[in-house]
């Protein structure tokens, strides 16, 4: 391959956004192409170096390499990667606390890491100004700048982008990003010595699928809300497990429950509908990879909870060392955490992402299709009529939300029915318990 159009030619960009991060001519850019990111270059321009498809985790990634430079050994536990303790917690700061939907220990580790003068800047995300149903990566160097990156955004993101300015700035820096955004970044890491010696901290989020930003459009369309009319989103308001929040130009508000209703908005962003076709060949939902995964806790004790928890997964002895440095200061509060029950908890996103992936990339491949070529990655391959089941559920309901009539009749479709579908497709994932253990 000569560059990354030829990947996004295959339909395996995952839109992260490294090639624009590391490319020496820095002609590569990322725009919104039907509902994802995606890479546009002058061709003309372009002297075939090869970098930004050397890095990109698109079309391969090299589990087997990776393990071995980010952990010195290759893959323990095929569900959660490798990991030196898992545990639950929250921030101590109230108003950090506060702000997030779940514990707020992302913007409380960066906090600290800037309060400590552990790294000099972030590169995070946050929901652009100018256009507030889109995200926009940036360098974050104070507290304020901080929470405005703060809460889940459900739609596309490319923050390695933003690599591009920490190869020309001085400094040390932390990373927050998706799973395949940290592929993207160890790959980059591989390729080129300032990224490496300058990125002193990564932080995974856990991600069972992306949805691109018309599966956020189709909900504004089913609420009879044009996007214009839209002057902020929040995908998750800081209330436990959390509501979404339009604020419209007018001043007015429309919410809407994230879960636990027969109203919730969540089952169409969870049953795969406007999910981009990447997400379902990738075999990673924990960030395997990075120094800190973090995710949502979804214990049965903290069900009723009006703040949220999260679950950390220290994996490098430099992610256990700020953990350890945040809790001895009191800034963050942590408790073990048994590492089944954090696996039993994923159980859903860990049977789409582990036990499922090989027969789907199988599916996908008989229908003509290019699939990733994976080195090292461990998942287990089930053969049974529910994981053909699972399967087909999954990748008809991508295909049927990039269809214009089928959406006009999903549109039709209440919110209620939804949630039923997403609960069969929940109940074939828990009969499935002993695949991911």
């Amino acid at each position: 391959m000569d560059n990354v159009l030829e990947v996004v030619d295959s339909g395996l960009c995952t839109g992260c956004g490294t090639c624009a991060g590391v490319c020496p001519l820095q002609i590569v850019r990322m725009k919104i192409q039907d509902g994802v990111f995606s890479p546009e270059l002058d061709s003309a321009k372009c002297d075939r170096c090869g970098l930004c498809v050397r890095c990109c985790p698109g079309y391969t990634v090299d589990f087997k390499k990776l393990n071995e430079s980010v952990f010195g050994k290759q893959v323990e536990d095929a569900s959660i990667g490798n990991y030196l303790g898992c545990y639950v917690g929250h921030s101590t700061d109230r108003k950090i606390r506060g702000i997030s939907p779940s514990g707020g220990v992302v913007t409380q580790l960066l906090a600290f890491g800037f309060d400590y003068g552990l790294f000099d800047a972030a590169l995070v995300v946050r929901m652009r100004k100018d256009s507030p149903l889109h995200t926009e990566a940036f360098v974050a160097r104070n507290k304020e700048d901080l929470f405005s990156a703060s809460k889940s955004k459900y739609c596309p993101t490319s923050v390695n982008e933003a690599l591009s300015f920490l190869r020309k700035e001085k400094g040390r820096f932390a990373l927050v990003g998706l799973p395949c955004q940290i592929h993207g970044l160890r790959k980059a890491e591989q390729e080129l010595d300032d990224v490496k010696s300058k990125i002193v901290l990564c932080i995974g989020l856990f991600c069972s699928h992306s949805v691109g930003f018309d599966g956020t459009e189709f909900l504004a369309e089913k609420l009879r809300v044009r996007p214009d009319q839209i002057r902020e989103i929040i995908y998750r308001a800081p209330d436990s497990p959390g509501h979404m929040r339009l604020r419209l130009v007018d001043e007015s508000n429309i919410t809407l429950p994230m879960v636990g209703s027969w109203h919730a908005y969540m089952p169409i962003f969870s049953s795969f509908l406007f999910t981009p076709k990447r997400c379902a060949m990738c075999p990673d939902m924990t960030s395997e990879l990075a120094d800190i995964s973090v995710g949502d806790a979804w214990f049965p004790e903290f069900n009723k909870a009006k703040l949220g928890e999260s679950i950390l997964i220290a994996r490098t002895w430099k992610g256990q060392e700020i953990l350890n440095q945040a809790r001895r200061a009191g800034t963050l509060l942590l408790l073990p955490a048994d590492d089944e029950r954090v696996k039993r908890s994923q159980l859903v996103p860990l049977t789409f992402k582990k036990a499922d992936l090989k027969t789907r990339l199988e599916m996908i491949k008989s229908q003509g299709a290019p699939t990733p070529v994976f080195i090292g990655a461990r998942c287990k391959r089930e053969r049974s009529i529910a994981s053909y089941v699972r399967n087909l559920y999954v990748l008809s309901n991508m295909r049927i939300s990039k269809n214009h009539a089928f959406r006009r009749v999903l549109l039709r479709v209440p919110l209620p029915f939804h949630r039923l579908g997403y609960g069969v497709y929940m109940f074939l994932c828990r009969i499935n318990r002993g695949e991911i253990e």
